[in-house]
């Protein structure tokens, strides 16, 4: 910014003012914290039960019961696909039917919300990601409803079948989470909890180009977030004790 400013044909300061300034250490990135697969799906069922809406005194007709259970339903499956996809919460109210492949069981994100505006994703790039089984069974029953089911249509929707409003999804989100007996977590958490989880079984690279990152090292922040299941069996083994292991990889003689 000063840099412009010291231009002949902006502001023409004589010199950058930033110059002087010593530079601050950043905080380092708080360590991450997302819900296992088992969690997700308590998260889920306490959205289906409708456990993450207002108590209301209200008593409603037969289609405002309907709809509003359609909605449950809804929010149930976008909490799992977003959990077992890792896709940012602007990409998943951007997403259509379109983008979503059943038969070939592949999703391509390629375009995302950000301040009330749908255009391309943050890294300005479409990315072909496969869909886990449990985000295709996610899909499927979304793709049983009775409208709003077109490749022009919206996967999550409203009842108008315009996009979700994101400040109002995350309310309920949080609200599910205390409903089910979470730790209550911001949404990108599920996000954070598919990129960890790959990480167990995945190269770096690879988690990479399935979370849409520009940078590895964005990436290697999922990489040790939680151990592994067999961490502890391969420490043991490198541990053990046996014939000549204290030898074996060493270039000095006795």
């Amino acid at each position: 910014m000063y840099g412009y400013a010291m231009r002949e044909d902006s502001h023409a300061f004589e010199h950058n003012p930033a110059r002087g300034t010593s530079r601050r250490r950043e905080p380092p990135p708080a360590v991450l914290d997302f819900y296992e697969p088992d969690e997700v799906e308590a998260l889920a069922r306490a959205a289906e039960r409708g456990e993450h809406r207002h108590v209301s005194k209200l008593s409603y007709d037969a289609a405002e019961t309907a709809a509003r259970d359609a909605e449950n339903r809804q929010d149930t499956e976008l909490y799992r696909i977003a959990a077992y996809t890792g896709l940012r919460l602007g990409e998943l109210r951007a997403l259509r039917w379109a983008d979503v492949s059943l038969v070939d069981r592949r999703l391509v994100v390629q375009r995302a919300f950000s301040h009330g505006i749908e255009g391309p994703t943050k890294s300005w790039q479409a990315r072909f990601i496969p869909i886990a089984d449990q985000a295709a069974e996610a899909f499927a029953r979304l793709s049983t409803r009775d409208e709003f089911v077109s490749d022009d249509d919206y996967v999550f929707c409203s009842r108008v079948g315009r996009a979700l409003d994101g400040s109002a999804l995350r309310r309920r989100y949080q609200a599910a989470a205390a409903a089910a007996g979470l730790r209550v977590l911001h949404f990108h958490a599920l996000r954070h909890g598919a990129g960890s989880m790959i990480a167990r079984e995945a190269d770096p690279r690879w988690v990479q180009g399935f979370l849409g990152h520009s940078s590895i090292t964005t990436t290697e922040r999922y990489l040790h977030t939680k151990a592994r299941p067999d961490d502890v069996e391969r420490l043991n083994r490198a541990f053990a004790p046996g014939p000549d292991r204290s030898l074996a990889g060493s270039s000095h003689t006795p």
